[in-house]
């Protein structure tokens, strides 16, 4: 009987990596599934959070959208807010992550300048400030192409609002290595995805994670 030839762990994650993301399309499952599958072919390493003073504490999650943009991007940057809160929630030991509707309900009433402020009416511990210097969905005018500039920051609200932890995450993009025709999806289903991306590869500073989660999520792009 012909041997099969040896592969190595990486070769056989990879390879059945790639054959779940072709099988997603058809089962109706998003990046999530495809990270768990790696997660398990890989043996479940996981990486610490950079940033742990989230920790047991009382949480407000708000972005600020690009100055140059504010309105246009109003509802995706409340999105972002909503999506972060939510892994914080699911993955962050002992948090307490304040209703994104509060936040929501500030934003109405009050100065979009001032989120200490923020903080502080809601009893925070932290507050977690999304700086979106950029934020676009296109590539051209006929092609999707997510792509946000991103600044984190974490305050202490006990301390007055000094800045405890700060981390500029540069330019995130998806899909990262190609585009999607406008044709392919309404603009607000492309956003909802990026949202939801983004969302995750900026909670992942503030509890432990697979690094290679966001491995193959090209391939899931134009599901």
């Amino acid at each position: 009987m012909e041997r099969s030839p040896n592969l190595c762990p990486t070769t056989l994650a990879a390879t059945a990596a790639i054959s779940l993301a072709s099988l997603l399309p058809s089962a109706g499952c998003g990046p999530q599934l495809l990270a768990t599958g790696i997660y398990i072919l890989q043996g479940g390493n996981l990486v610490p959070a950079e940033c742990e003073d989230l920790n047991g504490k009382r949480v407000v999650v708000v972005c600020r959208p690009p100055a140059s943009s504010e309105y246009s991007h109003a509802g995706a940057s409340r999105q972002l807010s909503r999506s972060i809160s939510s892994h914080l929630r699911e993955n962050v030991p002992n948090v307490e992550v304040v209703d994104p509707r509060e936040v929501d309900k500030w934003l109405d009433e009050s100065d979009w300048g001032d989120f200490l402020e923020l903080g502080r009416a809601v009893k925070a511990d932290r507050l977690v400030v999304v700086d979106l210097a950029h934020f676009d969905l296109y590539k051209g005018k006929t092609l999707y192409q997510g792509n946000a500039q991103v600044n984190l920051i974490v305050y202490d609200m006990n301390e007055g609002g000094a800045i405890l932890w700060e981390r500029d995450l540069g330019d995130m993009m998806f899909p990262q290595n190609s585009a999607i025709p406008v044709q392919d999806k309404p603009v607000k289903q492309f956003q909802r995805e990026y949202v939801g991306i983004l969302s995750e590869q900026i909670a992942v500073y503030f509890y432990k994670h697979d690094p290679n989660a966001s491995f193959a999520l090209d391939a899931l792009a134009n599901r």
